[in-house]
């Protein structure tokens, strides 16, 4: 059975023909005794990792338990889209969550992973990070194949568009964006901001943990970016109010940093479609799920400063699981290009 794997900074996700999987891209290091730490753990199911000594729960269970106990770090085996250079275990940590998400394969099984793009404003390389994660994926036994991750969900969110537009992935550590033509990618890059950057800009500005504006951003169900909902829903100078106003005004620098980047590479790239018609612009990834998230696109675009004529703006259908379907519908082709290679023997 074929899978797609959206390798996230802040969740990985798969999806098979049948099912979607998710899990936090996040672990924590238990202090204490590791064997009676590890017996805890068995007794309660709580997946983890232990790696020189030290004792590491994994996953959401990782993260409720940084909930409950403030005082703990919770970590993050990835940073701005790649793995983290800073987390020494980040390894066998992504192991156990990847290997829990897709278990082992069958024969001919193939997995399809996403990686960024390369990035344009920082200096990392993406070459190590993929090589790695093809690495973790193969030992589970699949035939591995990789792809960027907004061309991922151009697959999904441009099929009803003879997949001709830009798609724009909004991650945790990262955006991707992809303009395409036919199903061919012209111009593809990433930049370094997404949900972290504004979580770690509102927590500065605002005086509280990026945990406080996680806990907003993910748990209220009043959240909402519009101008009107703001002004009706909380209380002008409430801590509360100050929080949404600030996520707001960041959302809004994000989505002007990526229609101006987007702007100029138009502008630089050697050879892009000159498309005949408007094309539709679609968005997907957990960073675009808050509500009112379309309102502050539409008002950051600008057409007049715009290269190309824009039909509209679209979230794709459950937004946050979109690319690891665009990377399923891409190993279930090869999976039958194989199996009629296979036929023709």
């Amino acid at each position: 059975m074929a899978k797609g794997l959206d390798c996230g900074t802040s969740y990985y996700i798969t999806a098979t023909e049948n099912s979607i999987k998710k899990q936090r891209n996040v672990f924590l290091t238990v202090d204490g005794d590791a064997n009676q730490v590890k017996r805890m753990l068995k007794r309660q199911r709580i997946p983890f990792v232990e790696k020189a000594g030290k004792v590491h729960i994994v996953g959401q269970h990782a993260f409720n338990y940084a909930q409950i106990f403030a005082t703990t770090e919770l970590k993050r085996p990835m940073s701005q889209g790649l793995l983290n250079p800073k987390e020494k275990d980040a390894l066998p940590v992504l192991n156990a969550i990847i290997g829990e998400l897709v278990g082992k394969a069958k024969k001919g099984e193939t997995c399809v992973y996403c990686v960024p793009a390369k990035p344009i404003d920082q200096v990392r390389e993406v070459s190590y990070h993929e090589d790695v994660l093809k690495q973790i994926i193969e030992t589970y036994g699949y035939d591995v194949k990789v792809i960027e991750e907004s061309v991922a969900l151009a697959y999904e969110g441009l099929v009803d568009n003879d997949l001709t537009g830009i798609a724009i992935s909004m991650g945790a550590g990262m955006c991707n964006i992809c303009v395409m033509y036919q199903g061919m990618s012209a111009l593809s890059f990433s930049v370094a901001r997404g949900g972290d950057w504004i979580d770690a800009n509102v927590a500065s500005d605002c005086g509280v943990t990026k945990a406080k504006v996680i806990s907003i951003k993910e748990s209220s169900s009043n959240l909402d970016l519009t101008k009107s909902a703001i002004n009706d829903i909380y209380n002008e100078g409430s801590d509360e109010y100050n929080i949404i106003n600030a996520i707001r005004s960041y959302y809004g620098a994000l989505v002007n940093y990526l229609l101006t980047n987007l702007k100029h590479q138009f502008e630089n790239a050697e050879s892009v479609p000159n498309f005949p018609d408007s094309i539709p612009v679609v968005f997907g990834g957990g960073t675009s799920l808050v509500k009112g998230f379309m309102d502050v696109v539409n008002e950051q675009f600008n057409q007049d400063e715009f290269p190309i004529p824009v039909k509209e703006f679209v979230l794709v259908e459950d937004a946050h699981t979109a690319v690891a379907r665009g990377c399923l519908s891409e190993a279930q082709l090869i999976e039958e290009e194989n199996e009629g290679e296979t036929d023709k023997e």
